[in-house]
Parts: structure tokens; sequence; C-alpha cells
């Protein structure tokens, strides 16, 4: 009987102890961890950032939790204090704890422990991946003149582009620079996803050889962060801008008329508009063609031009050439043409050269050229020969006529015979 009664309470005692392990396991893997996240995904050198860790209570009773913790593991926690008394989730409940992290340590990966404490049983430790990568966003240059003319506006077009393998966020481009003015005072380009590329655009106005220095700031989660780039302004000329040059000029005297002829080039970079030629003092502009309105001359384009003028007593002529650039400025450059070597001759022509290498001409005479997209104010209807184009047009007709009719025919038969 004694027997039989000690086999009872042994048995008892071990579904008791038995019951307590089970209930003590069943704490533990109540909790599982449901969500990490890190930000910014990646911290530079030196960045703060937060690691958030989620947990849920799965089972159907309960847990009390004593404290949580996150060891650094190569990377310093600022807040390791902040969650040294928790309290209990329930079942089917979800609780987050945040760590505020930094960067101290050089570029890699790194493995700080969140660690649970659990007030009637064990813990739960859980490994939370940071990554630490101080790659900057770049700066390049994608078109920017050699020189810049005085006082003039030019543009300079930048590339931001961001190699890294995290988005920034509020991406600004600051130019500044002594003597340099800017009609952006910055370009806001805002978030740079991984790999993304983005083009800022300046018109930059200089005053003086300088330093131009572009700041970009961004921002890595909450860490704000600068890349410069500096680049040399160098004042000078060049032919950038719309570059009237007059060639070919020829001169002709008919009376007191005399005629200019010749050509317009736009020898610049940039397109002129509104060109127009015509004659200073001490010539006067005369009918039938007082003003060449050339019109509009893209870059490397080039126009002909005929100016009829009085200039009584004169030894030379100033041609004068008016444009507007593109900002809508009246610009003008002066030709001047020499009479020296121009002789009247009446009604006949005399061809001669003068010493600079400007082709004079005497007598009445008409000039013909192309190119540009010329007009005057004035005649010239009478300069088209509509005799000789008639009689072409006369024979065509009846060259047409004699073919339809078979007379060619019939002569070829007689020159056989």
């Amino acid at each position: 009987m004694m027997k039989h009664n000690l086999c009872i309470v042994l048995l008892l005692l071990s579904a008791i102890v038995g019951a307590a392990a089970a209930a003590n396991t069943s704490l533990e893997e109540q909790i599982a961890v449901t969500g990490v996240t890190v930000n910014p995904d990646a911290l530079m050198r030196g960045d703060t950032g937060t690691v958030t860790v989620e947990i849920k209570n799965t089972g159907e009773t309960g847990v009390a939790i004593s404290r949580a913790e996150l060891y650094p593991n190569g990377i310093s926690v600022v807040n390791d204090k902040t969650y040294d008394s928790v309290g209990t989730i329930g079942p089917g409940n979800t609780m987050s704890f945040t760590f505020t992290v930094r960067a101290d340590a050089s570029d890699g990966i790194y493995y700080p422990i969140f660690y649970l404490d659990l007030r009637d049983s064990g813990s739960i430790r859980y490994s939370v991946p940071v990554t630490v990568e101080s790659t900057e966003i770049q700066v390049n240059i994608v078109d920017a003149p050699k020189t810049f003319p005085a006082n003039s506006e030019d543009t300079i077009v930048l590339s931001v582009g961001n190699p890294r393998g995290n988005s920034v966020n509020g991406v600004t481009v600051t130019p500044t620079g002594e003597g340099v003015a800017s009609t952006q005072t910055a370009v806001f380009l805002g978030a740079l996803s991984p790999d993304e590329e983005k083009n800022a655009s300046f018109r930059i106005q200089a005053s003086q050889s300088t330093k131009l220095t572009f700041d970009v700031s961004y921002r890595n989660g909450l860490n704000e962060h600068h890349a410069t780039l500096t680049i040399p302004v160098e004042i000078g000329e060049r032919a950038v801008e719309p570059e009237m040059v007059v060639n070919n000029i020829e001169v002709a005297r008919s009376g007191s008329t005399v005629t200019l002829t010749g050509d317009v080039t736009n020898a610049g970079l940039k397109d002129a508009y509104s060109v127009k030629v015509t004659v200073d003092d001490p010539a006067t502009p005369t009918d039938p063609y007082p003003v060449y309105v050339v019109g509009g001359l893209e870059s490397d384009d080039f126009s002909s031009f005929e100016i009829t003028c009085l200039a009584q007593g004169a030894s030379s002529i100033p041609l004068l050439v008016q444009y507007k650039d593109e900002d809508g400025e009246t610009h003008s450059e002066t030709v001047t043409v020499s009479l020296s070597s121009t002789e009247q001759t009446g009604a006949g022509n005399q061809v001669q050269t003068g010493g600079s290498g400007v082709i004079t001409r005497s007598g009445p005479q008409t000039v013909t050229r192309s190119g540009g997209m010329g007009m005057s104010f004035g005649g010239g209807f009478a300069q088209v020969p509509l005799l000789e184009i008639g009689l072409v047009a006369v024979g065509g007709v009846a060259v047409a006529v004699a073919w339809r009719k078979g007379y060619f025919g019939k002569i070829r038969d007689r020159i056989r015979k």
C-alpha cells in the first residue's frame, strides 16, 4: 500500500514539474519578432538613425516583460536605458521598441542585438543588421563655357547623381562666388532614388575672373550632408553671341547715288534677330534701298544686301549693321567702305579692286545675290529679265506643238529620201 501511494505522489510531482516547464517554454515561444526597421536604410559615418523592433504575443495568455535593450555590437546606442521597465503584452497584441543609434564605426554591416527580458521566464535575442555606407552623392558639369564674357549671362548645367543604395531627400543646389550673380539663388531637386540623376541649370553672370562654387545639400534620414563642386570662371571674349561679319562688298556709282552690295554673315554661336543694314554719317540713305532688312540670321547663316545712299564729297562710307540678341538687346557693328578707288565713268561699267580688297563698280548695273532671308525697302521689279523669260517660254511652246503635229517626223523622212 505504501508503495502504491508513493507512486501516485511521484506521478503528481512529475505532472506539476512538466506543466511548469511547458508553461515556461510557451511564454518564450509566444513572443515573435514581426518587424525590424532601420531609418535611414544605410547610415553614413557620423549619422544618427533609429532601429525599431516590433514584437507580437501569438499566445493566449499575457507575457510580462521586464526590460528591452539593444546591445551595440559595433555601433553606438544613444537611448540604451529607455526600456528598463516595460510591462505586460496581452495575447494577440503588438509592441514596438525604437532605439536611437549613431554610426561611429567605419563602413560595413553591423549586427546589434535586440534583447528582451521576460519577467517570469527566459529572454529573447534577435540580431538586427545595420549598414554603414559613407558614399556621397556625385556632382558633375554637364555644360559650361570655357570663358565668360564680362557681365554677360551664360548657362551652366550640372548633374547630381545618387550612387548610394538608399534614397536621399531635400537635394538643393546653391551657387556662390565673388563677383558672380545667378538668376536662380538655388535649385531644389527634391528626392533622389538609388542610381537616379537629375540636372540643375543656372544662368550665371560674372564681372571678374573668380571661382564659382556649387553647394549641394541633402538629407540622409535626418542627417544633413553637403557636396561641393568648384569651377574656375575666366573672363574673356569669345564668339558665342551673334557676331556680324561683312564681306564681298561692291560699290557702284550712278550720278550722285552710291550703291553698296555685299554679304553679312553671323559668325557667332547664337542666332541674331531683326538684322538690318544701312549707312551712317556722312552718307545719307536714299531710295530705292535706304535700309535693307535681313530679319533673322542663324549661326553660320548669311544674307546678301543692297543699299543706296548719297555721299557727296565723302571718301568713305560707314556701313552700319544693327541686330538684336536673344534677350532683345540691340547691338550694332560698323564697317568703313572706301570710295577712293571708285571712278565715275558715265553709263559704262568699270570694275576695279581697291587696295583693301573691296571691289568697286561705276555706272548703272544690276546686282543679283542669293542667301539669307533678306528684303529691302524700295523697288527692284524692273531688274527681272522678263523679255528673255518670255522668249524662252514661247520657244518651248513652239517645239512642243511641232512635236505633237509630227513636223519633226516629216522633216526626218524628207532628209532620208
